[in-house]
C-alpha cells in the first residue's frame, strides 16, 4: 500500500509509516550561532546564512532526501530580520520557530506579507493553556504545527502517548482534538528529547502514534548533544561522529528529524541516506534485523 503523504510544495510529509524518507530540517540563526552577533542578535552576516543553507539544499539535492530550514530568533525584532532576509532569497515551506515572542513577530510579520499558512509549520505547540497563543494561532489561519511532548526521561511510550490523547487540557480536551478545532489540521509529534533514554522511549512512542493515531512523528534525536556540537566549541568535544550515528538509527523510524544547527548538515544527510539505503537492502531481502534485538 503506497505511503500516505502530506504536501508542502513539492515536500512529501509521511505518516502512517516510513516508506518516504524524513524530511530534514536544519535549524538558521539559533542562540550563539557564529554568523549572529553576540551583542545584537538583528545582525548578522547575510553570505554565510546563505552559504549555510545553500549547503543544505545541496545536500538535499545529491541525496534525495527532502529539506526544511527552521528560522528561530531570541527576540522579535531578530526574527523580522531573519524573515526579510530568508523571503527575499530563498522560497517556502519552511519552519518558524524561535522563543515565543519572536514567533509572534513572525506571524504578524507573515500576516503582513501575504503568505499563506500552508506554506510554513508553526514549531511548537505543548499545551493548550496559553490562551495568547491559542488566539495567536487561531487569529492567523495557522494550518500546521509541531505538537512537543514535555515529559521527564524515563517516561514510557505509553505515559507519552497519553500527553497527547488524554482529556487534560482546559475544555476537558485532548491537545490533538483541541488543535483541530482551531483550525489546525496537520499536526506534527514531536516526542521531546531530554538524553538518550528519553530518545528509546521517544522512538518507541513514534510508532505507536504513527500507526493508531496516523500523525507525522519526528524529533530532535540529538538534542541532548547540543551543547557540544557548535563548531565553535574544541573539536574534542566536537560530537559530529555521535550525532551521526544517533541521526542513522532515528531515521528509521521518524517522519521528519530536527537535525539541529544547520552547519551541522553534511553528516547528518549523509548518515540518514546510508540508514536508509541499508534499510532497503533489510526490507528487500525480508531480513528482520531489528526483531532479534
Amino acid at each position: 500500500m503506497p505511503q500516505e503523504y502530506l504536501s508542502y510544495g513539492d515536500i512529501k510529509l509521511g505518516y502512517g509509516g516510513y516508506d518516504l524518507p524524513p524530511i530534514m530540517i536544519g535549524t538558521m540563526f539559533y542562540q550563539s550561532q557564529t554568523l549572529v552577533d553576540r551583542k545584537n542578535e538583528a545582525i548578522f552576516d547575510e553570505e554565510k546564512a546563505v552559504k549555510r543553507i545553500n549547503a543544505q539544499k545541496a545536500l538535499a539535492k545529491q541525496f534525495k532526501i527532502p529539506d526544511l530550514v527552521e528560522i528561530s530568533a531570541v527576540t522579535p525584532e531578530a526574527m523580522v530580520k531573519y524573515l526579510d532576509f530568508y523571503f527575499d532569497k530563498f522560497e517556502p515551506p519552511f519552519v518558524l520557530g524561535g522563543t515565543f515572542g519572536a514567533r509572534v513577530a513572525g506571524l504578524e510579520w507573515l500576516s503582513e506579507k501575504g503568505v499563506k499558512p500552508n506554506e510554513f509549520i508553526y514549531n511548537a505547540v505543548s499545551n493548550l493553556k496559553n490562551k495568547k497563543e491559542i488566539e495567536l494561532l487561531q487569529k492567523n489561519k495557522i494550518t500546521s504545527a509541531v505538537v512537543l511532548i514535555l515529559a521527564s526521561t524515563n517516561m514510557t511510550s505509553t505515559q507519552r502517548y497519553s500527553y497527547i490523547t488524554e482529556n487534560n487540557q482546559p475544555g476537558n480536551t485532548n491537545i490533538i482534538d483541541g488543535l483541530k478545532k482551531i483550525g489546525i489540521e496537520h499536526i506534527w509529534v514531536d516526542g521531546g528529547v531530554i538524553d538518550i533514554e528519553s530518545l528509546a522511549h521517544i522512538l518507541e512512542t513514534q510508532q505507536l502514534i504513527s500507526s493508531s493515531l496516523k500523525l507525522p512523528v519526528g524529533t530532535a534525536p540529538t538534542l541532548f548533544l547540543f551543547k557540544y556540537s557548535s563548531p565553535r566549541l574544541n573539536k574534542r568535544f566536537h560530537t559530529k561522529y555521535r550525532k551521526a550515528s544517533i541521526m542513522a538509527i532515528a531515521s528509521w523510524f521518524s517522519n521528519f528529524l530536527f537535525y539541529g544547527a544547520i552547519e551541522d548538515a553534511k553528516e547528518c544527510f549523509a548518515s540518514v541516506y546510508q540508514a536508509l539505503e541499508f534499510k532497503k537492502v533489510l526490507k528487500n531481502n525480508n531480513i528482520k534485523l531489528l526483531d532479534k534485538l
